[in-house]
């Protein structure tokens, strides 16, 4: 954690002011910001996705809660007080809610980026922009000295991966209602 400390320390000390509240507007989209606009693309695209999604975000938001006080991790500015609490957060730390909810809100947005008639060129920048956002979000939870890199790290994957089994789900249960309908 000393390492991690470190870069939070750095984070902090070569961030100015500016920077600082650009961070704290990025990490919103970490948030229900980021819920409402996933839901908003989905919704426009594919409906039935839109409500796949939902399910799964309180679902992950649940299952953080419950690993947050399973892992009981202390928050950066807990342990050492020259990291500075630029967001008003308590609780855990680990693993970050924001990074989970951001893995969650890209992979969604990835796959029907994936699954839309654009273009390869469209599809690529679509898919590194969303990776950029998510690497955003997860750099301001350490900008912002909530949470250490490895908090960061578990709640992207976490994120990504419920929102994989969410969608093969999906697609599952798709294909299945689509051959009953087929047998009719």
């Amino acid at each position: 954690m000393l390492f991690e400390a470190q870069i939070i320390r750095f984070l902090q000390l070569n961030t100015g002011v500016g920077f600082i509240s650009f961070f704290q507007a990025v990490t919103l989209l970490g948030g229900l910001l980021g819920a409402f606009i996933t839901f908003a693309i989905l919704f426009f695209n594919d409906r039935k996705l839109s409500i796949v999604f939902i399910i799964t975000f309180i679902c992950a938001s649940v299952i953080n809660y419950i690993l947050k006080i399973i892992i009981a991790r202390s928050r950066p500015f807990d342990i050492y007080p020259d990291i500075v609490n630029y967001d008003n957060e308590d609780g855990y730390s680990m693993p970050s809610g924001h990074s989970m909810s951001a893995g969650l809100f890209v992979t969604f947005l990835f796959y029907i980026n994936i699954k839309s008639h654009s273009s390869k060129l469209t599809k690529t920048l679509c898919g590194i922009f969303l990776v950029l956002i998510l690497g955003t979000i997860m750099l301001s939870r350490l900008v912002l000295g909530v949470h250490f890199l490895t908090d960061t790290i578990a709640g992207a994957i976490e994120g990504i991966l419920l929102a994989i089994i969410a969608i093969l789900l999906y697609n599952y249960y798709q294909k299945k209602s689509k051959k009953k309908q087929y047998q009719k």
